[in-house]
């Protein structure tokens, strides 16, 4: 089934949904549990609500033992009132928090329910096929690759071959949906040596891992696109792989899916994956009819924060992970954003299912030690470079009031520490009765 659709300021386009979504709307408090863990019982506006002299103590002894600067903002989850903060408008290097910004502003462009296509079209002559690739970094050769419900090679080619009626001798490369513009500002280049990330290209297989069994921070390819073209290659029988783009009204000799956009937010956010992240910020710009490049990106991000109604003052964006290190935000827009994420726009409420689980789930699975109240209690995105530590999300208090929050710590000597100090005062928050 094909169907039009808008995204913020955008020229309407038309994609093929006929895939079903592997993930729907998730809405607060209906949230996915493991049988360890109670039922949350969801917020109650009757619920008292904790007042900035009680929260004040409270978080001041989370992070009493903190160096650097320490900015601080609680919100009612109901009403968006920001109830307390510390340097709370301060702008901050906000580290991967960073990602719940772009998943947000991806899920509010596209939809949750949009696949990203990655095409194959007649060439410019007898033997050529065109790959024409749409941003889609989740492909996977035949279906064991990294990433869940991906998009198999194996597939694509056998759609392209039968289109055919057999070999092909030539495969183009057309990469023109995305500037080349592989490496963001501010991110080193030891980070892509480390495997954080990769050369950012819109055509790779299992986003440039060179082993996708490999934990999640592995090493990649120096040229994804040229990897995976070859595999494609490979499987097309093609002897020859070339960089070229698609004839204009070229024939479609096959076509397959990205898994949706509701999956990879979650996907993006919950093993906090610098790379999905960065390609859904592309999309973004995409969609918004900025150039898909870096900058593009970020200019259309705060665009679309800026529709929804975020104050975006002063707000400095670079890449859409928080790997670089010259972004700034501040806690203030962070716990507003996840306040209208999680209980606005419909499309956007996913947001609550991609947060990663206190002591369950991603990128905090092994955190929040000791603190057993906070377990399966706070759903946070966790934020960490060198000095630098964050955690932005919600939760509810033992009273039954819903909270957002945003944590960033800047200029901290104490990795362990800040992280400790971070989930403190996240559990402060759970085991709230401080009306």
């Amino acid at each position: 089934m094909l169907v039009a659709g808008v995204g913020i300021g955008a020229t309407p386009f038309v994609t093929d949904v006929s895939q079903p979504p592997q993930s729907g709307l998730v809405h607060w408090p209906y949230l996915t549990q493991i049988e360890e863990f109670e039922a949350l019982p969801g917020p109650s506006a009757d619920a008292p609500m904790p007042t900035a002299e009680s929260l004040a103590p409270l978080l001041d002894d989370a992070f009493s033992s903190v160096k650097g600067t320490v900015a601080i903002s609680v919100r009612d989850g109901m009403s968006g009132e920001e109830l307390y903060a510390q340097d709370g408008t301060e702008l901050l290097k906000p580290a991967s928090s960073l990602k719940t910004v772009t998943a947000v502003a991806a899920l509010a462009t596209w939809g949750p329910g949009y696949r990203i296509p990655t095409r194959v079209v007649a060439g410019h002559g007898d033997g050529e096929v065109v790959l024409v690739a749409g941003g889609d970094v989740t492909l996977t050769r035949d279906g064991s690759g990294y990433y869940d419900e991906a998009a198999q090679l194996t597939d694509l080619a056998a759609q392209v071959r039968d289109a055919v009626g057999g070999d092909v001798t030539t495969l183009t490369v057309d990469t023109s949906i995305f500037v080349d513009d592989p490496v963001a500002v501010g991110v080193k280049p030891a980070e892509i040596a480390a495997g954080y990330t990769a050369k950012l290209t819109p055509f790779m297989v299992d986003g440039g891992r060179l082993d996708p069994t490999a934990p999640h921070y592995s090493q990649r390819a120096d040229d994804p696109t040229g990897y995976a073209a070859e595999q494609l290659a490979d499987l097309l029988g093609a002897s020859q792989v070339v960089d070229g783009s698609a004839p204009e009204g070229a024939e479609e000799l096959g076509v397959v899916h990205s898994p949706n956009m509701q999956r990879m937010a979650e996907m993006a956010m919950t093993s906090s994956d610098n790379l999905l992240t960065d390609v859904l910020a592309r999309h973004v710009a995409i969609a918004t009819g900025e150039e898909a490049s870096f900058a593009g990106a970020a200019s259309a991000t705060l665009a679309t924060l800026e529709s929804l109604g975020m104050t975006t003052d002063g707000v400095v964006l670079h890449d859409g992970s928080g790997l670089s290190q010259d972004n700034l935000l501040t806690a203030s827009m962070l716990s507003e954003l996840v306040a209208y994420s999680v209980a606005g726009d419909a499309d956007v409420t996913g947001i609550s299912a991609s947060m990663p689980v206190a002591g369950y789930s991603g990128s905090l699975n092994d955190r929040f030690e000791g603190e057993s109240d906070a377990h399966g209690e706070v759903r946070a995105k966790t934020g960490t470079l060198n000095e630098v530590g964050s955690l932005t999300g919600f939760v509810v208090t033992a009273d039954g009031r819903w909270l957002t929050f945003s944590f960033i710590l800047n200029g901290h000597r104490d990795g362990y520490g800040a992280e400790q100090a971070l989930d403190r005062a996240a559990a402060v928050l759970a085991a709230c009765g401080c009306a």
